[in-house]
């Protein structure tokens, strides 16, 4: 059996390797923060779901973890502290929504630094995204919570 090609064969070939090029190329510029960004070393202060207060003291400095909903950034924790859990409570007589602490409910505040990318209008990670307000999931050696990101900045 002979193969035989003619210029319609070529033209698959090239596009298929244009393609190829173009998805290596896109898919390294975004582990790599995109073209000329320099890794900074970043922070953010996660505050974990409620919780005992056993469990929220097992967030400990020096901790290493994984976050986001891949879980594949990677960070330590450089500080911690333990915090009353507060629940948002409406007063409906004065029309305005005020914060509770709720007896034997505990979270951790924790900052975390990693290596990433800051950009004009976003912090991010080698896979995600970091900002405030955002819900995530943290995890380490003994401890794993979702909670919210509530500060993201530059170490300085």
């Amino acid at each position: 059996m002979k193969l035989k090609f003619d210029w319609v064969d070529i033209v698959i070939i090239l596009l298929v390797l244009c393609v190829g090029l173009v998805g290596y190329n896109y898919l390294n510029s975004r582990k790599s923060g995109g073209a000329g960004a320099e890794t900074k070393k970043l922070y953010f202060v996660f505050e974990t779901e409620k919780n005992t207060k056993g469990m929220a003291e097992q967030w400990a400095v020096g901790t290493h973890v994984v976050f986001g909903t891949r879980k594949v950034d990677r960070g330590v924790i450089v500080a911690s502290e333990v915090v009353p859990f507060e629940k948002e409570v409406a007063d409906t007589r004065a029309g305005v929504w005020h914060t509770e602490e709720v007896d034997g409910q505990w979270c951790a505040r924790v900052r975390i630094e990693f290596d990433g990318f800051e950009s004009d209008n976003a912090f991010s990670a080698t896979q995600e995204q970091v900002m405030t307000g955002l819900g995530t999931i943290v995890s380490g050696r003994g401890v794993n919570s979702e909670g919210y990101v509530i500060e993201v900045g530059v170490v300085e």
